[in-house]
């Protein structure tokens, strides 16, 4: 009798065990499966609301510039008209000044055909707009109403950026005329500039940083030529997942590890609807990629510690347990858990707690400490890695080319300029360098263009390159080029009595100056590519630079400088000669300036 109460009592223990087991479980997972899916809907929420605070920016500027180009646009065709120029003839230049004047990044000319015949962006010349699409329908509208319209926001399918477009069709003409601007571009220069610059690069990061289910979010917008990404430029949206959410509203799909659910929802603006709404019309899609997986190893590691203290029958072990699980497992991980958002919001100083422990919790703390310090160095070493890169490349050549990081350089990258070019050599250099090694050759050079240098710097010019000993470098003033010329002469006196001190030979140079409009940009191939200045003002000043030889002076000057100079009566100038360079077939007056009047 009491073997079989011991196993009667046995079989009750082990069966109130395993159903409490099945109970907790089940209501574990069904918390935790809730917690997730709320979770996912506040998500789906935030994305949301803060796209709305884009949609009022794009709004606000979608109003500004419609209000603009109703102002500019009739003007531009009427300027087009009385002088009496058609718009297939315009070129490059005149292209640049009509943007310019009215204060518009890109003008198009599309013509009956629904193509550009004739722009300033030179990847969008012929592009042919696709046959059957509502665009074309658009177009038809505009033709020869004599008014300014909008088709709102869109992206651009060449460069993947947000932009605003207006649309002008001059009354009697064949061609309509359209204008637009880059909206991160505009936004940075308006009264959103800060908020701009904080949606396009934190605003949607911080929702993954902030959140360790959610892995990704994105925004696209679906216009004729495919779905296009606003947060990822170049990213485009699978049409068969675009087109089911377009009829229901809602999609979701499961990765093929069974733990990764990515979410589509079309997103439609808080508020009421308004009238030429920039994007009420269009078609945006969010994107939410969820890692379910994490709350399910989360729910089985749960489990698996609650049934065993349940087999034990223990409540006091099982409070006991839980007790330490919080203190020696859950209370680090949240501590890590903050730890690791403050190095996200860029804290890399903060101390990490728990790397003294002797387990995986203090392996993992180490480890954060670890990358902590990586990514301090690595942000300390591009630091001065971009020190280093402004040696090779001027960060004055960077600015001309509209550039504001060496990142951001791509091949082909060029900006038309006047300019002055100034070259400077060093007269029978090969003479003197054969009496020396090739060790004392380069410290010659390097010890005379140490001189040379911050003087050019000190006058607002910047020097392109060197040429052995010879320098070439550009200024964006006449006379600032015309004084760091008279300054390297005063310069080179002092170098000389120096190097005639010490029982060597003096130096003698001759500097050329030319002024004109030039190019500046990078040539090259994809893997080795080089900022340059391509011109025949430049051509020209290196012709002039050699005829200091032939004249046996030391600065001369073109009559194109000359010209540009605002008070040539400050200086010593006397005309040299009038001739012909090589390469050339106009003669050009030579001046030489011998110094400060």
């Amino acid at each position: 009798m009491k073997r079989k109460l011991g196993l009667f009592l046995l079989a009750v223990v082990l069966a109130v065990t395993c159903l409490a087991t099945l109970v907790v479980s089940w209501e574990m997972y069904r918390l935790v499966s809730e917690k997730q899916d709320a979770e996912l809907r506040t998500m789906e929420k935030s994305l949301g609301q803060r796209f709305d605070t884009f949609v009022v920016m794009l709004r606000a500027e979608h109003n500004r510039i419609t209000t603009q180009m109703d102002e500019v646009m009739p003007k531009m065709a009427a300027d087009l008209e009385a002088a009496g120029r058609a718009p297939q003839d315009l070129t490059p230049a005149d292209l640049d000044a009509l943007t310019r004047r009215y204060g518009v990044q890109y003008v198009y000319f599309i013509d009956r055909s629904y193509k550009v015949f004739q722009t300033n962006l030179a990847t969008d010349m012929n592009l042919q707009f696709p046959v059957g699409g509502p665009f074309r329908a658009f177009l038809d509208t505009v033709f020869g109403q004599g008014r300014v319209m909008s088709d709102g926001i869109d992206l651009s399918t060449v460069t993947g950026t947000l932009r605003t477009y207006s649309y002008f069709g001059p009354k009697d003409k064949d061609y309509i005329i359209e204008t637009s601007t880059e909206v991160r571009h505009d936004l940075a220069k308006g009264d959103f500039g800060w908020l701009s610059k904080f949606f396009f690069e934190d605003f949607f990061a911080d929702a993954v940083q902030s959140n360790a289910y959610v892995k990704q979010v994105d925004m696209f917008l679906v216009n004729d030529s495919g779905y296009w990404s606003l947060i990822n430029a170049g990213n485009q949206l699978d049409a068969e997942v675009a087109r089911k959410v377009d009829v229901k509203g809602r999609h979701k799909t499961m990765a093929a590890d069974g733990r990764t659910l990515t979410v589509y929802r079309r997103y439609r603006p808080s508020g009421p609807a308004l009238k030429d709404d920039p994007v009420e019309p269009k078609l945006v899609i969010s994107q939410i990629t969820y890692d379910t997986g994490l709350a399910r190893d989360a729910v089985i590691h749960v489990v698996t510690g609650a049934a065993i203290v349940l087999a034990l029958a223990l409540p006091f072990v099982f409070w006991i347990a839980s007790r330490l699980l919080q203190r020696q497992v859950l209370d680090p991980l949240l501590t890590l858990r903050g730890e690791a958002g403050a190095i996200a919001g860029g804290d890399l100083d903060g101390a990490i707690a728990n790397t003294g422990r002797r387990d995986e919790i203090g392996s993992l703390a180490t480890s954060f400490d670890m990358m902590r310090s990586a990514v301090r160095k690595t942000i300390l070493d591009l630091r001065q890695t971009n020190l280093s890169i402004e040696r090779f490349v001027p960060h004055a050549f960077l600015e001309m080319i509209g550039k504001p990081s060496i990142v951001q350089v791509e091949l082909g990258d060029n900006r038309r300029k006047d300019m002055t070019v100034l070259f400077s050599d060093i007269r029978n250099f090969t003479t003197l360098s054969e009496a020396m090694t090739p060790d004392e050759n380069f410290e010659f050079i390097n010890d005379y263009l140490e001189k040379m240098g911050p003087v050019i710097r000190d006058h607002d010019g910047f020097i392109d390159k060197y040429i052995g000993d010879a320098i070439m470098a550009l200024f964006e003033s006449a006379d600032d080029a015309v004084r760091a010329s008279l300054a390297m002469m005063e310069t080179l006196e002092r170098y000389n009595a120096g190097r005639v001190a010490a029982g060597q030979p003096p130096i003698a140079i001759g500097i050329g100056l030319n002024t004109g409009s030039l190019m500046l940009g990078t040539i090259g191939e994809s893997h080795r590519m080089d900022g340059t200045v391509i011109s025949d003002a430049v051509n020209l000043a290196a012709r002039i630079e050699s005829l200091t030889k032939v004249y046996k002076v030391g600065v001369l000057i073109s009559q194109f400088t000359r010209e540009r100079l605002a008070a040539p009566d400050a200086y010593r100038i006397r005309p040299v000669d009038e001739v012909t360079v090589k390469g050339k077939t106009r003669p050009v007056q030579l001046f030489e300036v011998a110094g400060a009047a």
